[in-house]
């Protein structure tokens, strides 16, 4: 046998090389994908023909639950098509365990457009019209009992952010947000926090700075002011006088001077220590520039939506 011949025998019998090893240098792909790092697309974000399929051949709520999901998940239209078909859903659709996972997951995330569809599912999973007789109803329950009121509460929020008597929702949120009972105050500052309004940081910053009791403070003010609720990042970053001047207050409790400048941190993405002339310096410098870099991100037409 030939050298030649020897040769190609022995590479025909040979593994095939893998495709991996003939990538490019630091190109990923297969199993060098690692679970750290920036996102890698592996398949489109629109939402497929396959995907809108299986959502028409589904009962209502399942078509709900199906593109929550999808929403959740970032395929883009999901959420244009919750919006289009919510109104066929009122009084069929109901609040499930499935719904309420979901529910809880999209109020968590990132994206307002998510957060926006889940307030739609939810109000029309409650049957909830949206209506200024809706607001009436719920208003007369809540001055009833507002301590027995907190659902009806959470609700005045979700209906001020579709738009349903949102100023008039305000104002009496900030009522309730002056009761003796501190349940009833945190409550209240959630709804606000769900207007998603200009208005509601200066409500928000005087719950976090100032409420009685501290689960208010932190869970009401604080988390409103830094991942709760329906503000916007640009927003958000109005709160950041008034967090100044919090974190400077001497005599605040610590914790809830650590918890302001964990709100810091979290509404600017900066690392910055717990000092208020640091704090200071950086917002004299980056401060505008932060919120124009934020409110483009929020008009970028290329972000999934």
């Amino acid at each position: 046998m030939s050298a030649i011949l020897r040769a190609l025998t022995l590479a025909a019998l040979l593994p095939a090389t893998p495709i991996a090893a003939q990538s490019l240098p630091n190109e990923i792909v297969g199993h060098k994908i690692r679970v750290p790092g920036d996102k890698v697309d592996g398949t489109t974000e629109k939402l497929s023909e396959v995907e809108r399929e299986i959502v028409d051949a589904l009962p209502p709520q399942q078509q709900a639950e199906r593109l929550l999901q999808y929403a959740i998940s970032h395929h883009v239209g999901a959420t244009d098509e919750i919006k289009a078909r919510v109104k066929g859903w009122r009084g069929v659709i109901r609040t499930s365990p499935a719904m309420e996972t979901l529910l809880d997951v999209a109020r968590n995330g990132a994206n307002l457009r998510v957060r926006a569809a889940a307030i739609e599912i939810e109000l029309t999973a409650m049957n909830m019209a949206r209506s200024a007789g809706q607001v009436d109803a719920l208003l007369a329950r809540i001055a009833a009992s507002p301590k027995d009121a907190r659902s009806e509460i959470y609700t005045l929020g979700l209906l001020g952010n579709r738009g349903v008597e949102t100023d008039r929702i305000h104002n009496e949120l900030r009522v309730l947000a002056r009761s003796e009972e501190h349940l009833v105050r945190y409550q209240a500052y959630a709804a606000i926090a769900n207007l998603g309004t200009d208005d509601s940081v200066a409500d928000l910053v005087a719950a976090f700075h100032h409420d009685p009791a501290s689960a208010v403070q932190i869970n009401g003010g604080g988390c409103g002011l830094a991942h709760c609720g329906m503000l916007t990042r640009a927003q958000r970053m109005l709160a950041i006088p008034g967090l100044l001047e919090m974190v400077e207050d001497k005599a605040l409790d610590g914790a809830i001077r650590i918890y302001g400048y964990r709100a810091l941190r979290e509404i600017t993405d900066e690392s910055l220590p717990d000092d208020p002339q640091r704090w200071r310096d950086w917002f004299a410098a980056k401060g505008a520039e932060t919120t124009e870099r934020f409110r483009a991100l929020e008009s970028d037409p290329k972000r999934p939506q």
